[in-house]
């Protein structure tokens, strides 16, 4: 997941020019003020290799060596909102963390009557080999 402003960058290593395909899978997320949105990616939210906003996800690669070949900075490039399929997955309300409720530990008499019995022996072990 990408959240709209965030920047990213992909980078690789050549070996040769020519057309390649490099498809992004997941999504781009946005809160608003009733909660939490997400859009599949889509080649437009990235500029390419030229530095160019993409059209699709192929795109020729004219240089071999090590360089960016996808990048996004700062909600640039930008496309328009309603060209995404937003779809909402969290309410705001949902949002607010929960802290949890320590539970108390529950112990039986015979637990009880075992752990003093273990307490009492190694008081019992160590209290006669000080004399």
């Amino acid at each position: 997941m990408l959240d709209w402003d965030e920047s990213f960058s992909m980078q690789a290593n050549l070996t040769n020019s020519g057309y390649q395909s490099i498809v992004l899978k997941g999504f781009i997320t946005e809160q608003r003020s009733d909660g939490l949105y997400v859009a599949p990616l889509l080649p437009g939210l990235f500029f390419g290799q030229s530095g160019e906003q993409l059209t699709t996800w192929r795109q020729y690669l004219d240089s071999s060596g090590s360089q960016t070949i996808l990048s996004r900075s700062g909600g640039l490039p930008e496309i328009p909102k309603e060209e995404l399929y937003w779809k909402k997955i969290r309410d705001t309300t949902e949002v607010k963390e929960q802290i949890p409720t320590p539970t108390p530990a529950k112990i039986s008499l015979g637990q009880i009557g075992i752990l003093l019995s273990i307490l009492v022996g190694g008081l019992l072990l160590f209290g006669s080999r000080g004399k």
